[in-house]
């Protein structure tokens, strides 16, 4: 198996009970789906270090790109994917083909959101969101300082951030700051591992990879609602068109991973893809409009 942004994360959490929760939550995890227009799904296959298309509506995915080590969060941007991987991230284009570094030497880099020509990018380990050129170059802090930050969203200047915080059961947050940097605000607490998130029509939507469900609160704050439960191990997280669609990791090393989805408003899970080795990330991007009517795509 590839190795995981995660790895290091359950080797150090499985010190106390409470961090046994991540340790074992994280050890399969999924965390990348983007739904562009035209009805496509991207999938991050930690397990076998592969990125793979499959129809929103469901079926057999194809490998777009194989052998990167421990692929994780992925944003997709017109015909172009973005990819986290350990210390590195990498471009990948959505028709296939070989990955581009962007950057390297980040600490565990989880997951990547795409506004326009900037990346921003979750440091696990270093408790940072950094960004930077789509075309790559060296990363600058956002914010620094936060409790082991996870998934990651952006909707006109400000980015949502999932937070781990200690990995004891309810030690989650998720939080608001600028994209250009300054104070974050926590919108939520009391989650057990937040980890992929999504920002649609002024809602927010977290997939909480400890309890095994799925989120909504206002993007200015509130009290979550849960939309569905019972998921194993979800962390990857995308909303298009009244859908969130999901990415479940599944057991470690039973490659019995799936991306499923459901309706904004909540509801039991239809499955669109099953037997993945730990499927990871989300986001969402837009097909280039070619028609007399351009609808824009995603929130």
């Amino acid at each position: 198996m590839r190795r995981s942004p995660f790895t290091r994360i359950g080797r150090r959490a499985a010190v106390t009970t409470g961090a046994l929760l991540l340790a074992t939550a994280v050890a399969a995890s999924p965390f990348a789906a983007a739904v562009p227009a035209t009805g496509t799904l991207y999938v991050t296959e930690n397990g076998t270090g592969s990125v793979l298309s499959l129809p929103a509506s469901g079926g057999t995915p194809t490998a777009i790109t194989t052998g990167i080590d421990g692929p994780g969060g992925i944003a997709a941007s017109h015909d172009t994917l973005f990819v986290t991987a350990g210390a590195t991230v990498v471009s990948v284009p959505a028709a296939g083909g070989t990955p581009t570094t962007l950057a390297t030497g980040l600490g565990n880099a989880f997951d990547v959101a795409v506004s326009g020509g900037t990346l921003f990018v979750t440091e696990f380990d270093a408790g940072n969101v950094v960004s930077l050129p789509v075309t790559g170059g060296t990363p600058t802090p956002v914010v620094t300082g936060l409790a082991q930050p996870v998934g990651v969203a952006v909707s006109g200047g400000t980015l949502y951030v999932t937070v781990a915080g200690d990995a004891s059961p309810g030690s989650g947050s998720v939080i608001s700051v600028p994209v250009t940097g300054g104070t974050p605000t926590t919108l939520a607490t009391g989650l057990s591992l937040p980890a992929g998130v999504d920002v649609s029509g002024g809602t927010l939507y977290v997939a909480v990879a400890g309890d095994g469900s799925v989120v909504s609160l206002p993007a200015t704050g509130g009290t979550p609602t849960v939309l569905t439960t019972g998921l194993t191990r979800p962390f990857g997280l995308t909303v298009s068109e009244g859908t969130v669609y999901v990415a479940a990791a599944g057991d470690a090393g039973a490659s019995n991973g799936a991306v499923v989805s459901l309706p904004v408003t909540g509801g039991s899970p239809t499955v669109l893809a099953g037997g993945l080795d730990e499927p990871f990330s989300v986001a969402a991007a837009a097909a280039p409009c070619t028609g007399s009517l351009c609808i824009p795509f995603g929130s």
